[in-house]
């Protein structure tokens, strides 16, 4: 896959962001380096999805140093049925943040969802990354969120969890959610 996105290509220097074929554990280390919570929520003791569709910037000589991953899902809100656009896996090398790299990979990454015809994006994040993400037009689920685990066993989730509308309008239902899988 070779699509390149430039989010904001009216900018000089605005990131590039492509398309990735795949994005796994050593892509992951290539970003984070290596670890055993590299997105720092093993506390949850949850299982979560990889990740379908990936996005990410390569700096200069060619390393990758953001990323972010899609994930179509199904949920529950109320009594209402809705697909989503799962978004996870948002990460920046340690030696490239602020410079709004995450916000040009997310910012692809919700443009792309678009084409896909879905109409809200979900991620999960950990309190203090919910005023980056309201930043970029996510707002916060009000009710509890429920999700899969392995064993069809059930879990709150205990990270946030957040929405953003992809279409014009699009707004989000009342009730508890269901997130019919694992998280991503």
């Amino acid at each position: 896959m070779n699509d390149r996105f430039s989010p904001e290509p009216h900018l000089v220097g605005a990131p590039v962001v492509e398309r990735l074929a795949q994005y796994g554990r050593a892509e992951q280390e290539e970003v984070l380096g290596p670890g055993d919570d590299p997105y720092g929520v093993a506390y949850t003791g949850l299982a979560f999805l990889p990740k379908e569709i990936h996005f990410g910037v390569r700096a200069a000589d060619g390393r990758l140093v953001a990323h972010t991953g899609l994930l179509p899902l199904s949920l529950t809100v109320g009594g209402t049925d809705l697909a989503v656009m799962g978004v996870g896996g948002v990460c920046v090398a340690p030696d490239h943040r602020h410079g709004g790299l995450a916000r040009a990979v997310v910012g692809a990454a919700l443009d792309h969802a678009r084409t896909l015809g879905h109409r809200h994006a979900l991620l999960f994040c950990r309190p203090p990354l919910s005023a980056f993400y309201r930043g970029l037009g996510f707002r916060e689920v009000a009710e509890g969120v429920t999700v899969e685990q392995p064993e069809g066993r059930l879990a709150e989730m205990p990270l946030r969890t957040m929405w953003a509308p992809l279409v014009a309008g699009a707004g989000w239902p009342e009730g508890p959610v269901r997130l019919r899988s694992l998280p991503m």
